[in-house]
């Protein structure tokens, strides 16, 4: 009797060493197969972000020779309110209202994940000395935190409330601001090029006159 309690304990011990092993492995298949995502850090085409360019009067240009004093992005300066679309196939990230205590304005900003390398950050900028009129522009900006926008679809109205009124717009790859101009689609370029001879801040829009 004894000789067959331990021929079934065995057994039974080797039965439970198997089942397991099996859920082991099928537990680190589903584990690695849900985890596996592959890193996208292809580069953006961007679109023209506004929508109606007869109300830009001016662009000013990105420039980063001295990170220190330079200026990360592209300026769309208008003279009347228009729509701002999205530029590509993207996610809200945050969205929230800061006062630039160097210039004494609040601003509405906003910023967008296109894919593991690349984010894209747009200020609303109409030089807003009060925190309500602040508030207003904030609201005009039809998008949530989490939320999926495809490429030209409306992210909001730039509200004009004062002269010089602009989006700061800024592209990052890694944590590093990069020059939007060269990841405009060809279309964009070309509308791009013909306001830059017309409106721009310099020879070049990648390194011209900071704002």
């Amino acid at each position: 009797m004894q000789r067959k309690w331990k021929i079934t304990l065995g057994i039974s011990i080797s039965i439970i060493v198997i089942i397991g092993g099996i859920a082991g492995v099928t537990i680190l298949n589903d584990y690695l197969r849900n985890n596996n995502q592959s890193f996208n850090d292809d580069d953006p085409v961007l679109m023209f972000p506004v929508e109606n360019i007869e109300t830009l009067e001016m662009l000013y240009a990105f420039n980063m020779t001295d990170p220190e004093t330079g200026h990360n992005g592209i300026d769309f300066i208008i003279n009347s309110t228009v729509n701002i679309l999205a530029s590509c196939n993207m996610t809200v990230n945050d969205k929230g209202l800061t006062y630039n205590e160097d210039y004494g304005f609040w601003a509405a900003g906003v910023s967008f994940d296109i894919n593991d390398a690349f984010e894209l950050l747009i200020g609303f900028e109409n030089f807003n000395t009060s925190e309500t009129a602040g508030q207003l522009q904030l609201d005009a900006l039809d998008i949530e935190i989490g939320q999926v926008v495809t490429q030209g679809e409306l992210i909001g109205q730039l509200l004009y409330l004062s002269p010089g009124t602009h989006i700061h717009y800024s592209l990052q790859k890694n944590g590093v601001a990069v020059c939007p101009y060269l990841f405009f689609s060809p279309e964009a370029k070309a509308i791009f090029d013909v306001l830059w001879d017309d409106i721009g801040s310099g020879v070049d829009p990648c390194n011209g006159t900071l704002c």
